[in-house]
């Protein structure tokens, strides 16, 4: 465990003994059960589950205590902490999900410690509405200063900013050990009527640093800080490739929204552009990207409270092919010193979630932190994962929650693909896989000792083994005064 969570919980510790007088703590504890019929767990019985399920039959306990902010002064105050500990035929484990303290000040605030992202879409979206960034995977260690929307001055209330600056540590076992992790992003809100608002924005993250045992050390240094922060090309250190290029892994996304409000529902239309390099910014990759519309009633009794379909497509890439063979017309014209000589850069094959140096790519902890549709390689011996090896995918989504009779909840999953692995290593006869997940609440009354949950889980195709799964969840929450 490193430095930087210890010191998290101590801060928490701290804050509990200086507030926990002053106002209660809210606790919640699940003891939970996953089984299949296969030696893995089913698709959405282990995906977007903030990568806390081991993947094969397990008994799961989760236990936390959290304090909201309490609105009481200037600079407001939360913290929290969760672990949890599972048995499973793979291995025993315990967990740190979470611990955390955020500070906050107005529209702005500071997250400090492991702690679980904003919830979107009611909870049903397929990625959390983030093609980059889901909950998939086990919560990063850092740091982040984020913003609500904060109105630009002198003009009236149609525009809006909000930004994040934020910085992380990979602490997992990975191909390059102590890989640190920037992010960053903009987001700007049109407010054309009371009703409708429309969001666009750019979020960018880059690994760096770390130490890959066959590149060793990776540049470091505060300048070398500045060139990941502004994407520029590696210096002294640094790989050819980051010489050529950027120094360090980069990807992220390019976002855009449409909300419509009502009295009684939202209606939401997004689209989530993902990019890797240059090319992918200047959208050569289209169509690639989540297209999504969702709808979320203000009255969360009903049969049907929330629904959305997602269409994620990564096929294109901006290409199959990154370059060419220059012509000898071509030649004449670049310069023999070039590392790019006899070469014509075109920009394709980004590759999704893949990088040369950092081999690990975008995953954490063996799990995908984008859109678990992109599916990673299986650890090895040493239990490193060794990036995707399949990103070119078509997929449709369906999510469904409500109120069965207008009493017990339920959250409905509905996910069909075609797979296409990579363009350098394509996947034999396009698998198609369709996967579900129901769950629903047979005990959900307000003033009953415990909640218990039930769950269905099903594989059906040839990118995964055909799986039917099942789980039981039995929930205690509630405040400590």
């Amino acid at each position: 465990m490193s430095k930087f969570i210890l010191f998290s919980i101590f801060l928490f510790f701290s804050c509990l003994l200086a507030e926990g007088q002053k106002r209660g703590l809210n606790y919640q504890a699940s003891l939970e059960s996953y089984f299949s019929k296969e030696n893995t767990l089913a698709f959405w019985q282990r995906s977007n589950r903030y990568g806390v399920v081991p993947d094969g039959n397990n008994g799961l306990l989760q236990a936390g205590l959290y304090s909201g902010f309490a609105h009481q002064h200037a600079i407001d105050f939360s913290y929290g902490i969760s672990a949890a500990g599972f048995l499973s035929k793979q291995s025993n484990k315990i967990i740190l999900d979470q611990a955390y303290v955020s500070a906050k000040w107005k529209n702005i605030r500071l997250d400090l410690g492991l702690i679980h992202q904003d919830m979107e879409y009611g909870g049903i979206s397929s990625s959390n509405g983030n093609i980059i960034y889901s909950n998939n995977s086990r919560t990063l260690p850092g740091i982040n200063l984020r913003t609500d929307f904060i109105r630009i001055p002198f003009n009236g209330n149609f525009l809006y900013f909000k930004f994040n600056l934020a910085e992380y540590r990979m602490i997992d076992n990975r191909f390059a050990e102590n890989t640190r992790l920037h992010n960053k992003s903009l987001f700007i809100n049109l407010k054309p009527t009371k009703k409708i608002d429309i969001i666009i924005g750019l979020e960018h993250w880059a690994q760096w640093a770390g130490k890959s045992p066959v590149y060793g050390k990776q540049p470091h240094s505060f300048r070398d800080y500045v060139r990941i922060f502004a994407a520029q090309s590696g210096g002294e250190g640094a790989t050819l490739s980051d010489s050529i290029n950027a120094l360090g892994n980069h990807l992220g996304r390019e976002y855009i929204r449409l909300n419509y409000y009502d009295e009684n529902y939202t209606v939401s239309f997004y689209h989530d552009i993902p990019f890797e390099d240059g090319s992918g910014m200047r959208l050569a990759n289209i169509p690639d990207g989540i297209y999504g519309i969702y709808y979320g009633s203000q009255k969360q009794n009903r049969w049907i409270s929330d629904v959305i379909y997602e269409f994620i497509y990564t096929k294109s890439q901006s290409g199959r092919h990154h370059d060419r063979p220059a012509t000898p017309e071509e030649k004449e014209h670049q310069d023999p010193h070039s590392p790019t000589y006899g070469k014509v850069i075109l920009g394709g094959n980004d590759n999704y979630f893949n990088n040369g140096e950092y081999r690990s790519g975008w995953t954490y902890y063996g799990r995908t932190i984008g859109s678990p549709f992109l599916t990673p390689v299986a650890p090895n011996k040493e239990g490193i994962t060794l990036g995707i090896y399949n990103n070119r995918v078509l997929a449709h989504y369906l999510g469904l929650k409500g109120y069965i009779a207008h009493k017990l909840p339920y959250k409905l999953r509905l996910s069909y693909s075609l797979n296409y692995g990579k363009y350098s290593a394509p996947l034999a006869d396009t698998p198609r896989q369709f996967s579900f997940g129901l769950e629903t609440g047979i005990l959900n009354k307000p003033k009953a000792p415990c909640h218990i949950h039930v769950g269905i889980y099903g594989d059906f195709g040839k990118l995964l083994k055909n799986n039917l799964g099942i789980s039981l969840q039995i929930t205690r929450n509630g405040l400590l005064k």
